[in-house]
């Protein structure tokens, strides 16, 4: 099995961080799931926090917006701050170093306003599809 860096290469950064791996973010519609071959995407990558602790994954509302993410829906979501209705996203996430793309609606959240460095949460419904391994030696 391949190993795959995160961005975080300390024990230190692994706690300050948590796994956080690279992601490209945006909606082609073009994109055909299951042919091998990634959307075409802005380049820019990004910062995603793989997060154990949220069922789906989501992005920030501001990087949504700057992207012109057309909103969907709206859903309630659940964090510390309790629940909250908030805006859903038609995109594609793609994670290069996997070579996976996530693809569907994604709850938008408040990151970057909060002072986080993820601009992408990746939940458990990932996760599902692939092995994390926490090695904070």
């Amino acid at each position: 099995m391949p190993r795959i860096e995160l961005f975080p290469t300390t024990p230190d950064s692994l706690v300050t961080l948590g796994p956080t791996i690279g992601v490209q973010i945006g909606f082609d519609p073009e994109y055909e799931p299951g042919q091998g071959v990634p959307p075409t995407l802005p380049p820019d990558e990004y910062p995603a926090l793989i997060d154990t602790g949220a069922v789906e994954s989501c992005i920030d509302t501001t990087l949504a917006s700057a992207l012109g993410l057309a909103v969907v829906d709206r859903v309630w979501a659940s964090g510390v701050s309790g629940p909250t209705e908030v805006n859903t996203y038609l995109a594609q996430v793609f994670i290069p170093a996997l070579n996976y793309t996530l693809v569907g609606e994604f709850a938008g959240v408040h990151l970057l306003e909060g002072g986080q460095v993820h601009v992408a949460l990746i939940g458990r419904t990932f996760l599902r599809h692939h092995r994390l391994v926490y090695d904070g030696r």
